[in-house]
């Protein structure tokens, strides 16, 4: 019996990742909201972006008649007798540059009865999918390996680990395992995982690679008999199975003291990467936060080289006297190396040989620690619950993305192998509006350049970046470019930098709220960021109230509102500081009727997008037609309606309806058969390519132009 009920799921992010995860082609990202799981795939659109719209603020009307002046509608006035008159007449306007910008198309999501503290990508092999595995940690000291299982299109769990053994509660006073700050840290390799739990507990968790599963097969049949039958594994519970083949070795939990005597009071570790064992950076204090006031710099930093084999540890560095306010460890990935130490204050980066390179960010640094930084005090940042992702491994570049949603680049100087300093720079905003409005929780790279801003207080933005060079980079890039052969004088120099200016090489995203960029001390050049896409969120809720909302709706308006306007609405005060909004709940959609329609013979509609076949004259060598634009299904609308209806004599029958200026209108002179039946079902299959028509007896195939393809009788009766 439940005391309560769900009026909404969890909207606020929490966690995300990106990795391989419904199969190994793919990026997916995998999106955590408290008990909700939420896995994304992406796609690329084309739209229309018209220059002058972009400097305004963002347009997010839900009606078609209250869209700005001088956007373009490219369903309008097409070769299917698509009109304007039904869209609107503002519609009617000169086409506007288009644009590439990156959507997220949600594929599934799934409730937990716990609350997710953690995510991890695991490279395991003979998937179902082929994909990579998802570690999934828990507030109560649970994990979970879970993989995508095509065939049912849904998570299929392969490991269980549980830590709420007495053993592992600590001291009878000790508070709940769910009261302490546990979190998760996988090996780039994939060799294992960590899960930090309790005051000073570590479970570490095997994981099996492909090569470990490599057997000599010298089994002969004819001297030992008949080949043994290997039982099939079963779900894992702690990695205990009733047979010992399975990808996934027997966990084991490591108690933190017997590592080294030092690590009483963990603060956050992460493994690092270049190791040949699975390594880990760990920082901790051996005396308890609320102990450390007057003391300075009693943190250190170890690191530790686990034998998962014999289950125990080796340590390779170690580094004392670290600020007392550092709250995190970034791993960083070759060719820089080593691992980053965040605090409030300052930057802290240490490399594989224990050499360190601080930077403070604002007056308190020198204050709160003795630790040489360089000193960057007139940045004046604050870095509490900041989040950092890399922008570029290879050039040492990382995004921060501050409490306050401002944008700060952090490189990385390297002389040779070695790193000899790091620079924070504040990347200023073109207009007073920026492009995130508040913290965030989590920073995920979708791709070569995307990034998904996940946050608890407001919107979840998927943002790209673009990189401008400036005009004399580009002659020099030219000249300096031993591949060309060219002999141009300045004369052509400034015909080739026109162009270059007429056919840009980065494709512009188009919604842009603000465009942050940055001084050309970035190595790549200029970076400006811009929003593609956003997660709507309605968390935190602040305060709520019920009311019936009023609208100023004219007579016809007000005849076609009737039945799809809820009584009674739930308005909520969401979000926090300059992202605070006030958001209207509804039980149910309620769209705004641009056209009414009577069908009273109608029982059923379906509405479809269908892709025209292509000419085999447009077609290329790979059957690609040189007129995308034209037959690409991402450009294509619902323009047709599948409906099926019973006349006053009760004859059944299903006819096709296209949108035309005067409304839906019935399509003549395609061989759909009306007199086929009753539809009980209608959609597309193939990337749109065929029309998919199921009926009470039959099962009908058309292409995009309403020719059949394919008919199918069924001699039972659906």
């Amino acid at each position: 019996m439940q005391c309560y009920a769900e009026l909404t799921p969890p909207t606020a992010v929490t966690h995300s990742l990106t990795l391989p995860f419904l199969s190994a082609q793919t990026i997916n990202l995998v999106v955590a909201k408290a008990s909700l799981l939420q896995i994304f795939t992406t796609k690329t659109v084309s739209a229309e972006l018209d220059n002058a719209q972009a400097q305004n603020a963002q347009y997010q009307s839900s009606s078609l008649q209250d869209r700005p002046v001088g956007h373009y509608d490219s369903r309008i006035n097409d070769d299917d007798g698509l009109e304007a008159s039904f869209l609107g007449g503002d519609s009617v306007l000169v086409r506007s540059d288009r644009s590439n910008y990156t959507k997220l198309v949600l594929v599934a999501e799934f409730s937990f009865a716990g609350t997710v503290t953690g995510l991890a990508r695991i490279k395991a092999h003979n998937t179902k999918s082929g994909g990579e595995a998802l570690l999934l940690s828990f507030r109560d000291a649970k994990l979970s390996v879970v993989e995508w299982d095509p065939e049912n299109y849904t998570l299929y769990t392969t490991s269980i680990h549980y830590y709420e053994q007495e053993e592992l509660q600590g001291s009878p006073w000790a508070a709940p395992l769910s009261h302490h700050a546990n979190f998760l840290a996988a090996d780039p390799g994939s060799r294992c995982a960590a899960l930090k739990f309790g005051m000073r507990n570590l479970a570490i968790v095997q994981f099996k690679s492909a090569g470990e599963d490599i057997e000599m097969d010298d089994w002969d049949e004819e001297l030992d008999g008949p080949r043994p039958v290997k039982e099939l594994s079963t779900n894992l519970t702690n990695g205990t199975s009733s047979t010992e083949e399975t990808p996934y070795a027997t966990s084991f939990v490591l108690r933190l003291p017997n590592l080294d005597p030092s690590l009483i009071h963990p603060v956050h570790l992460a493994f690092l990467h270049e190791y040949r064992e699975p390594t880990f950076g760990i920082l901790s204090s051996t005396s308890a936060p609320s102990a450390v006031l007057g003391r300075r710099d009693h943190l250190s930093y170890m690191v530790f080289t686990l034998d998962l084999q014999q289950k125990a540890s080796t340590t390779i560095l170690s580094v004392t006297g670290l600020p007392q306010d550092l709250f995190r460890v970034i791993a960083i990935p070759a060719p820089v190396g080593g691992a980053l130490l965040v605090g409030p204050n300052e930057l802290i980066h240490i490399d594989q040989s224990g050499k360190s390179h601080g930077v403070g960010v604002n007056p308190f640094a020198k204050q709160s620690t003795s630790f040489g930084l360089v000193d960057q005090s007139d940045l004046n940042l604050r870095l509490e619950r900041c989040e950092i992702e890399f922008l570029s491994a290879e050039n040492g570049e990382l995004l921060m993305v501050l409490n306050d949603g401002r944008l700060a680049l952090i490189t990385f100087r390297i002389d040779g192998r070695t790193v000899s300093g790091l620079d924070v720079r504040v990347i200023t905003s073109e207009s007073d509006e920026s492009i995130i409005s508040t913290g965030v929780s989590s920073l995920t790279k979708l791709g070569k350049a995307c990034l998904f801003v996940g946050s608890e207080d407001a919107d979840s933005l998927v943002i790209g970046w673009t990189r401008k060079q400036s005009q004399i980079g580009k002659k020099k890039s030219r000249l300096q470019d031993p591949t060309l052969d060219l002999d141009l004088d300045d004369e052509d120099l400034d015909d080739l930098d026109d162009d270059d200016d007429l056919y840009g090489e980065d494709p512009a995203p188009t919604k842009q709220s603000a465009a942050a960029t940055m001084g050309a001390s970035s190595k790549g050049g200029e970076l400006v960021f811009r929003v593609h896409d956003r997660l709507i969120s309605i968390a935190p809720i602040r305060d709520f109230t019920l009311g019936q909302a009023t609208l100023s709706l004219d007579e016809e308006e007000r005849k076609n509102q009737e039945g799809v306007t809820s009584d009674l609405s739930l308005v909520c005060v969401t979000g926090r500081g300059s992202a605070s909004s006030i958001a209207i709940i509804n039980r149910q959609v309620q769209p705004r009727v641009i056209g009414h329609f009577e069908f009273p013979e109608a029982r059923g509609f379906w509405t479809i997008a269908a892709q025209k076949p292509i000419p085999k004259s447009l077609q290329g060598e790979k059957g690609v037609s040189s007129m995308s634009g034209d037959y690409d299904s991402s450009t294509q609308y619902d323009k047709f309606m599948i409906v099926s209806k019973i006349d006053l004599d009760g004859y059944e029958t299903s006819d096709v309806y296209a949108l035309t200026g005067a409304g839906f209108e019935a399509l003549t002179g395609t061989e759909f058969e009306p007199a086929a039946g009753f539809t009980i079902e209608a959609g597309t299959m193939g990337n749109h390519m065929r029309v998919i028509q199921v009926l009470k007896t039959a099962v009908h195939c058309y292409d995009g132009g309403k020719s059949p393809y394919q008919i199918f009788i069924l001699y039972a009766t659906i």
